[in-house]
């Protein structure tokens, strides 16, 4: 397989075993990543986890439950427990890493509370991040309800701190909705941050550009919304994720599609992505 390509993997939910199981034995069985989101504590399904992720040598993260310990939320001390007992669980597995959102709603954009928010942020990260080093467990922050500037104020604060537990998950299908600024401005953050020393994680999935659908891509294919738009511009859907793995090639990538389309969504990328590097080395040569 090609190294860039076994960097694709799923993510799934604690919630139902019939759906996760298949999708973690091709995992496990083809070397790709996998993330588990932490919302439901399905007994089935943890059951299953248990018996199938220790000591396997997967390439796993976790997703902590955002909806009750997102950065902002994160200023309680029973909350700060339940994070611990989410990452307890996470090393329990065999995770590298975990998923965070900063908030589970749509943070201010009002210019005068700018910086009391970036404050009230960075306070809260410092504590996560003191967690984070006692487990040697780094968190992901991943984009959602805002635009790429105030990831690039959070990270400049992370840096002037040095909180060096916490690191950045771009989902491409929040930028995509959320975010007025096209997937170039985007990479661009994102190589700011590698050069910085941040690691960095993917979601994919996509939507019509008017809520978070997490649509498939062959499901985007047939709705005929894969073409080049004035968020991906100037690539089609396919170039752009082509263009994110050749960018950053070792970072994981999981689709965060339905369950019962993950398998034919994967094969569909990979066999775009093949079919563009195919291309692109012909025209070279």
């Amino acid at each position: 397989m090609d190294q860039q390509l076994s960097c694709f993997g799923f993510k799934v939910v604690d919630r139902r075993k019939d759906e996760v199981e298949p999708l973690l034995l091709q995992c496990l069985n083809e070397g790709r990543p996998f993330e588990v989101g932490l919302y439901y504590h399905d007994p089935a399904t943890h059951d299953c986890l248990d018996s199938l992720l220790p000591h396997s040598g997967i390439s796993l993260n976790t997703h902590i439950d955002h909806r009750r310990l997102s950065v902002f939320a994160l200023n309680d001390t029973d909350l700060i427990d339940s994070l611990r007992r989410q990452i307890e669980l996470s090393l329990q597995w065999g995770a590298a890493y975990g998923i965070n959102h900063l908030s589970a709603f749509s943070l201010s954009r009002r210019p005068e509370h700018q910086d009391a928010l970036l404050k009230l942020l960075i306070s809260h990260l410092r504590a996560l991040n003191r967690v984070c080093r006692e487990y040697s467990f780094p968190i992901y922050i991943e984009n959602t309800y805002h635009e790429v500037d105030l990831y690039r104020r959070v990270f400049a604060g992370l840096a002037e701190e040095k909180l060096e537990y916490i690191h950045f998950c771009f989902d491409f299908g929040h930028a995509k909705i959320w975010s007025a600024q096209p997937l170039r401005a985007w990479i661009e953050f994102m190589l700011e941050l590698d050069k910085s020393g941040r690691q960095l994680h993917f979601h994919l999935h996509t939507n019509r550009g008017l809520s978070d659908e997490h649509l498939s891509f062959p499901e985007a294919e047939w709705m005929e919304i894969c073409g080049v738009d004035d968020y991906t511009v100037p690539w089609n859907t396919f170039e752009a994720l082509s263009k994110l793995d050749d960018t950053f090639p070792t970072a994981r990538k999981v689709m965060e599609v339905p369950p019962a389309e993950a398998h034919e969504n994967l094969q569909r990328v990979i066999e775009e992505i093949t079919r563009i590097r195919r291309m692109q080395s012909l025209i070279s040569a």
